[in-house]
């Protein structure tokens, strides 16, 4: 398995994975491709033997701060380590960028993502203001240099 950036030719089959996956979240291909093109965030895609396994992608915030809006993997390639690859990766790459901290909300009910996302260091922070395609969601969060004598946003 590789783990590249999203290029503009891997759009449609994301956005046909972002429909399936985020129903609730109304997009379309040209507001997909200005996001990509933007610098406004960051997406990185599995592939393998050049099939699109899945995908992540993080917003940045404002300085120092970034949001992990989806990470998705089609159900034919889940529990093969997949997510975490990409997780991994996506972690890496903000850090490298000067990110010091990694938000996201995760559903409720969603218990593989955030076993993943805690085996990464990801704590609860609280409940989401509100509910996302009918369900609780949760708001986890990531200090990246905890321990590296900076503070943590997380207690």
């Amino acid at each position: 398995m590789q783990i590249t950036r999203v290029e503009e030719k891997d759009i449609p089959e994301i956005l046909a994975l972002i429909k399936k996956e985020f129903p609730y979240f109304q997009v379309g291909l040209e507001k997909i491709r200005e996001r990509i093109t933007s610098g406004r965030i960051m997406a990185l895609k599995a592939v393998e033997k050049n099939a699109l396994l899945g995908f992540i992608e993080a917003e940045f915030l404002e300085e120092g701060i970034a949001r992990i809006n989806s990470l998705t993997v089609k159900p034919e390639h889940r529990k093969e380590g997949v997510a975490t690859g990409l997780l991994e990766e996506m972690l890496k790459q903000l850090e490298l960028k000067g990110i010091e901290r990694v938000l996201l909300l995760v559903k409720q009910s969603n218990n593989e993502a955030k076993k993943i996302y805690q085996q990464k260091g990801f704590q609860f922070v609280g409940l989401y203001q509100r509910e996302i395609d009918g369900a609780v969601v949760e708001e986890m969060e990531l200090d990246l240099h905890l321990g590296e004598g900076s503070p943590s946003y997380v207690t």
